[in-house]
């Protein structure tokens, strides 16, 4: 006997190849567009919260150009008002030295018309206290130094002095007067500082 297998019929091989009932081809079916349509519903959120997100960024994008077009005006702005603010400040300054600089030319004038050594000193006098008066306007003080400590954030030493009335440290003459403006020093006052023998 031999055994060797037997070969499907063509018959039996036409009916392996026969699809499946139509029952069971219409649940595949069904399958499919369940599948197809799930699908097709993650496809339109996807699309959705991308357009949704693309939306986002370009607002996003809008509201920066926005912010920057503003903080650019804004900048402007403050730069032309603090401009103004300069030059209404310079305005006021030059204003109250005029005053001054008619004293000058009057004293001037006094002397060309031979006036007295006196009455000259004191018209200098009146001058000067009328362009301290202008300087502290502006907030302008004359920094003290003989006698007091020396402060290198105030003073600029320019030699020391010995065998001197005044203490070590102290300032002991000033050659030049300092000044600040408010707070801050414009001009350390230019001095000899005392040291022992």
């Amino acid at each position: 006997m031999s055994s060797h297998k037997k070969e499907p019929t063509h018959q039996e091989m036409e009916i392996e190849e026969q699809p499946t009932s139509e029952a069971t081809q219409e649940e595949l079916g069904d399958v499919v567009a369940e599948d197809l349509e799930h699908l097709y519903q993650e496809i339109r959120q996807l699309t959705n919260e991308r357009d949704e997100a693309k939306g986002q960024v370009l607002q996003t994008l809008a509201d920066l150009q926005n912010y920057q077009r503003d903080f650019q005006n804004y900048r402007k702005r403050n730069q032309q008002e603090m401009l103004l603010f300069r030059q209404m400040a310079t305005e006021q300054f030059v204003t109250d030295l005029l005053p001054v600089l008619d004293n000058f030319e009057r004293s001037i004038a006094h002397i060309d018309a031979g006036a007295t050594v006196e009455s000259v000193m004191e018209g200098i006098k009146a001058v000067e206290r009328q362009l301290r008066s202008a300087l502290e306007t502006q907030s302008v003080r004359r920094i003290k130094s003989v006698v007091e400590p020396f402060d290198p954030e105030l003073h600029e030493a320019l030699g020391t002095e010995s065998g001197t009335e005044y203490p070590d440290e102290t300032v002991s003459l000033e050659i030049e007067p300092g000044y600040k403006m408010g707070d801050k020093v414009i001009r350390p006052a230019r001095v000899k500082v005392a040291k022992g023998a």
